[in-house]
């Protein structure tokens, strides 16, 4: 396998999972306060908590490998504040903000299965830290559904 091609691969692939776990945290603080259901507050609480570890494994793998994370969009910060303000103005009940969460989080699964499948190329560190990454979005998919 080219080297060039594994780093490149590494670099995309590690972006995207660091900027989808940027936006997650972004996501639920601005969902958490919204919620007065404990149970559900404390499931978003700990996928909060959860993107921040991913956050921070996917930037130690890129300075191990010598990259370093793109900022994420100001425009996508605003759009998501803005669509959160839009969609809780008049519903802030579990079961509203169970749904806004699931469609963020199942846009993120898209876009990182994506760019697996799109990058081959992509060494079996950054694979692994993203398929891990898949399957806790997928349970926390799962458990969502409850509030639903």
């Amino acid at each position: 396998m080219d080297g060039k091609k594994t780093q490149n691969a590494d670099e995309e692939l590690l972006g995207e999972l660091s900027r989808t776990a940027a936006m997650g945290m972004e996501a639920m603080e601005l969902v958490i306060p919204k919620s007065s259901d404990d149970a559900l507050r404390g499931k978003l609480e700990r996928q909060e908590e959860s993107y921040r570890r991913l956050s921070e494994r996917a930037r130690a793998l890129m300075e191990q490998k010598g990259l370093r994370p793109k900022a994420g969009s100001p425009l996508q910060k605003a759009m998501l504040w803005g669509s959160v303000q839009m969609t809780t103005l008049a519903d802030t009940s579990a079961s509203h903000l169970a749904e806004l969460t699931i469609n963020g989080t199942t846009m993120g699964i898209v876009s990182l299965t994506k760019i697996l499948h799109d990058l081959p190329d992509a060494d079996g560190r950054a694979r692994s830290l993203a398929e891990e990454f898949l399957s806790a979005q997928q349970r926390t998919v799962e458990e969502l559904k409850s509030f639903l």
